[in-house]
């Protein structure tokens, strides 16, 4: 006891010590760095140089430098560098790398760190995906930014294998939570793959869509409409029920983006589904239309894929979308839950136009705003083709013509380009509303539909092989 007491008195003595406060301080200089970019873009097999110029004020040591270029994959080992600069050739693939410059300063071993990205590129990394069906065989194409055709590039990479037969859709997914586009997935109505996934950085082939189940369905797959949102999974109608990939997983795992068993329910979509995602994160919902009930049904992305039937309060009296009665045609989305669809009933050949909107993230209404008999019915074909633009303009097809429709004032009116004759296979419009893509045998146009333009020609890509049915625009 008496020798514990003692080491607690000289304590007590050491903390009592007066503090003269003999200190003299000195700031520690903050580096100066330029001709240090946010992000640098290369080439796979181009030089890269980061090459900036630092220095700390009031520093008399001498700087070190650490380069760490971390692998996004987090499958290997990160890749470091030493010396002022920069100086590699870039051997890393076509990915994101988020990079960090240590610097260290000898005179008083301060570390300061700086990051960076460093965005590998291919040939493949710009420039326009197309999707086409040339005699029967479905082949993918890639048009080069100085618009020269690279004709049948997935056939060319991967000798053997097949596309989808009756090819539908042509889909680009991005790396979550990034804009990067890292695969393709081509979806089709028939053959023994109905669905293909491709590196879009190779046009390797990646998986077959049976693949992208944890547990297969017994029955043949038939994909009518699939989806993709910003968490870079798919997501859609898969034989009349809705899948969409998990989410619920770190997005390097294997299973991340798979399906499971599908939103549960006594319900079979039509093909024509709506797919409304809010934000980066969501919420997202689908707006479908069940064929048995003959009603318009919700499902939200909880985490997971939910269905909720008809659990919405149905506002106006236009139409009631629990008993339509009618079997639908096609579905638009518009802007958020803006939709439109239309549909015939049976023993009557007339189109009816169907106005609504579907406010599915809550309080969960259904605004049936308008039913009433489409303006031109003298215009409708079997398989026409519908598009719409965000400020509520819908264009449609009919044999070699595209037509403009304003539903506001049902204003029919013919776009100005001639498309050379030949039937319209694809229309799709570009994300800022001012462009439509149309697509025929072996050619593919750029229409301007800006405020003021009614479709006059921007430019014409040839030599395509087959009838365009898809096209995705890639920038980085």
């Amino acid at each position: 006891m008496k020798r514990h007491f003692t080491i607690l008195a000289c304590l007590l003595a050491v903390a009592c010590y007066k503090d003269k406060g003999n200190y003299s301080y000195h700031p520690v200089g903050q580096p100066v760095i330029t001709n240090l970019d946010t992000v640098y873009s290369v080439y796979v097999g181009d030089s890269l140089v980061v090459d900036p110029t630092i220095t700390i004020p009031g520093s008399n040591g001498k700087l070190g430098f650490l380069w760490t270029i971390s692998d996004p994959d987090l499958t290997d080992t990160n890749t470091h560098f030493t010396g002022p600069a920069l100086r590699i050739v870039f051997g890393l693939g076509a990915q994101r790398y988020y990079t960090r410059l240590t610097i260290t300063d000898s005179s008083n071993m301060m570390k300061y760190f700086e990051d960076f990205v460093i965005s590998g590129k291919t040939a493949f990394s710009q420039g326009t995906t197309v999707l086409t069906l040339e005699n029967g065989v479905t082949q993918v194409s890639f048009i080069k930014p100085n618009d020269s055709v690279q004709p049948r590039i997935f056939q060319a990479v991967n000798p053997g294998e097949a596309l989808p037969a009756n090819p539908t859709q042509l889909l680009e997914v991005p790396e979550a939570y990034q804009s990067d586009i890292q695969t393709y997935w081509v979806f089709g109505m028939n053959g023994v793959n109905p669905g293909v996934q491709i590196d879009a950085n190779t046009f390797k082939k990646k998986e077959n869509l049976a693949d992208n189940f944890f547990s297969v369905p017994d029955t043949t797959l038939t994909p009518y409409r699939m989806f993709v949102d910003p968490l870079g999974v798919i997501s859609g109608n898969i034989n009349g029920t809705l899948y969409s990939g998990t989410t619920e997983t770190w997005n390097q795992a294997p299973t991340y983006g798979m399906f499971d068993l599908g939103a549960q329910g006594n319900y079979y979509l039509s093909p024509e589904v709506i797919f409304n995602y809010t934000g980066v994160y969501g919420p997202g919902n689908f707006v479908g239309f069940d064929e048995k009930a003959s009603q318009f049904v919700r499902f939200n992305l909880y985490g997971g894929i939910v269905y909720f039937g008809a659990n919405y309060t149905v506002l106006d009296t236009a139409f009631d979308p629990t008993n339509l009665g009618m079997t639908i045609v096609h579905a638009q989305e518009i802007n958020g839950g803006l939709c439109y669809a239309y549909a015939k009933s049976p023993g009557n050949d007339t189109l009816y136009e169907l106005k609504f909107d579907a406010e599915f993230n809550g309080p969960f209404t259904f605004d049936a705003i308008w039913k009433r008999p489409f303006i031109r019915q003298d215009l409708i074909t079997p398989g026409m083709l519908w598009q719409s633009t965000p400020n509520e303009i819908l264009y449609f097809t009919n044999g070699a013509t595209i037509y403009r429709y304003n539903p506001t004032n049902q204003q029919v009116v013919a776009l100005n380009a001639s498309l050379g004759g030949k039937n319209v296979t694809m229309i799709k419009v570009s994300d800022d509303g001012n462009t439509l893509y149309a697509g025929v045998d072996g050619s593919l146009f750029y229409l301007d539909i800006s405020t003021g333009n009614n479709g006059n020609l921007i430019k014409r890509i040839d030599g395509l092989p087959g009838t365009v049915i898809d096209m995705t625009i890639r920038n980085s």
